[in-house]
């Protein structure tokens, strides 16, 4: 069961290594930064949950906890405006017809599903 936690873990690096380089340009500003933010934040806490109330033994339960702390702590630490919009919207995007930060959740969702038979 351990090998889940693990699996689902190694996305948030690629993510989290990715989503601070945006908050250093325009997607600072921008709704999509704060809103792959927010689902980094909220996937670490329901991977949490699901951890805490899992049957992983003890020891190997603390070492993942400790990894879903340290990326909670470094997703909390993304720089992110208080007054954010979309910045395509805004007509201030000009990176492509994607966004960016949204992009790197969906990354995350790709490493972390399971493959299908």
């Amino acid at each position: 069961m351990s090998n889940y936690f693990e699996n689902q873990l190694r996305g948030y690096p690629v993510v989290l290594a990715i989503l601070p380089t945006f908050s250093k340009d325009i997607c600072r500003n921008c709704i999509g930064l704060e809103g792959a933010q927010v689902k980094v934040e909220k996937g670490l806490k329901k991977l949490r949950i699901d951890l805490e109330g899992s049957s992983v033994p003890q020891e190997e339960k603390s070492e993942l906890l400790a990894r879903i702390d340290s990326l909670a702590k470094a997703a909390e630490e993304i720089e992110v405006s208080e007054d954010c919009e979309c910045q395509k919207t805004a007509g201030n995007c000009k990176i492509g017809p994607g966004c960016f930060p949204l992009g790197a959740w969906d990354i995350m969702k790709l490493i972390t599903e399971p493959a299908t038979p």
